[in-house]
């Protein structure tokens, strides 16, 4: 079972757009997905449909109270062989709440230790380090890191680089390392090429094949909760999200 977490620290990076394409497509593919919301904006849970606001039991519930079966958190989404841990603003206090806690750190990790029946488990992460993504990071084996294509955005791509060594190097997690960096909000200009080409000198053979491109589709998709292979199959942000998609499953670790 792979484990792959969508991290960046920074935000309006499409980490939510991705995980949850990504995983829509893996499911039309034959593979069996759990698709862990980890931001309190619970979006992921949104872009497929799912009324978070309200909802219970949350993640947030299964890490603070052990006793919940993680069956009964689980929730099926419209796409076979899809299901989701959805988040919603409950979430936001778990690290206050989880503070005392012995391993808090493993809470997410312990938690998913029993799941079975899945090909992958993909996290979605809120744009911030803290306590919710030491979680991932330890439940994890494998990040993603989309990159929106600005000024500020090598600057996000070596604090995350900072952050998975601390883990694997704090918490003797060896395993976790950076497999794929993807460059998003691609437009063609100057200063987006310029950065493009310094994601690949400082990433060789981690950057994306797949430039994701600014693409309206995508945002709709998204507002009518569903993937953007339902929703428009034929545009360019779903051909571009087959591509990375394609790229993600065909990975070796090494």
């Amino acid at each position: 079972m792979r484990r792959i977490a969508f991290i960046n620290e920074k935000g309006g990076s499409c980490k939510t757009t991705l995980a949850v394409n990504v995983s829509a497509w893996l499911a039309g593919h034959g593979q069996r997905c759990l698709l862990v919301d980890m931001d309190p904006q619970g979006q992921a849970g949104k872009a497929l449909g799912l009324y978070v606001r309200e909802l219970h039991p949350t993640i947030a519930d299964l890490l603070l109270q052990p006793r919940i079966p993680l069956p009964e958190v689980i929730r099926p989404t419209h796409i076979a062989g899809l299901d989701v841990l959805p988040a919603n603003k409950t979430l936001a206090d778990f690290p206050m709440q989880a503070a005392a806690l012995p391993r808090r750190e493993h809470l997410l990790a312990e938690r998913l230790a029993a799941v079975t029946g899945y090909d992958f488990i993909l996290f979605d992460s809120p744009p911030s380090m803290g306590l919710v993504n030491t979680n991932i990071m330890l439940a994890a084996e494998e990040i993603v890191v989309p990159v929106n294509l600005t000024f500020l955005a090598l600057d996000g791509c070596a604090e995350i680089v900072e952050s998975v060594d601390w883990v694997r190097q704090e918490y003797s997690h060896h395993r976790l390392q950076i497999v794929l960096v993807v460059p998003t909000l691609y437009r063609p200009t100057r200063l987006a090429d310029e950065i493009l080409h310094k994601l690949r000198t400082h990433f060789p053979g981690r950057v994306s094949k797949a430039v994701i491109g600014f693409n309206v589709k995508l945002d709709e998709a998204q507002s009518h909760g569903q993937s953007i292979f339902e929703y428009a199959s034929w545009s360019r942000g779903a051909h571009m999200l087959e591509m990375l998609s394609r790229e993600i499953l065909q990975l070796r670790r090494d």
